[in-house]
C-alpha cells in the first residue's frame, strides 16, 4: 500500500516550515542582564518594554538636546534620525495592524455577524471613554 499521498504534505512541512514556539506573548530571553533575571523579566512584562524604555530615554534626551541646530553625524542628530525612523515604523505598523483588525472584522461579520456586532459595540465603547460590562 503506497502511502505517498498522505505522507508527503506531512514530510515536505517538517523540512521546509520553522516557526518559534513561545511560552507567553512576549518571551523575554535576558542573557546580559546586571540583576536578578527574573526582575528584569518583571519589568519588561509588567512596567516598560524596552522599546517603551528606550522611547523615554530617547525623548528625554531630545528634549534635554533642544532644538539647537547640530553638525551632521553628531550623536544628537543620529538619535533625532533614528528616532524618525522608529515613527515611521510604527506609522507603517499601525496602518498593518488597522488593515488586519479591518481584514479579521470582516471574516467574523461574514462568519458570525452578533459577535462581530458585540466586539465592535464593546470597542466602539472604549474608544469613546465609555464603559461597556462584559457578560463573562
Amino acid at each position: 500500500m503506497a502511502d505517498f499521498p498522505f505522507t508527503w504534505p506531512f514530510f515536505q512541512a517538517t523540512k521546509t516550515f520553522d516557526q518559534s514556539i513561545n511560552p507567553g506573548w512576549f518571551d523575554v530571553n535576558i542573557n546580559n542582564y546586571a540583576g536578578n533575571p527574573q526582575v528584569e523579566k518583571d519589568v519588561v512584562e509588567k512596567v516598560a518594554s524596552f522599546g517603551m524604555q528606550l522611547g523615554i530615554l530617547t525623548e528625554a534626551v531630545l528634549e534635554l538636546a533642544g532644538n539647537k541646530p547640530r553638525p551632521h553625524g553628531s550623536v544628537v542628530t543620529r538619535l533625532r534620525d533614528i528616532a524618525a525612523k522608529i515613527e515611521a515604523l510604527k506609522t507603517l505598523n499601525q496602518a498593518s495592524l488597522t488593515d488586519q483588525a479591518d481584514a479579521a472584522m470582516k471574516r467574523l461579520a461574514k462568519a458570525e455577524p452578533d459577535e462581530a456586532r458585540r466586539i465592535a459595540a464593546t470597542y466602539a465603547g472604549k474608544a469613546s471613554g465609555a464603559t461597556t460590562r462584559s457578560s463573562t
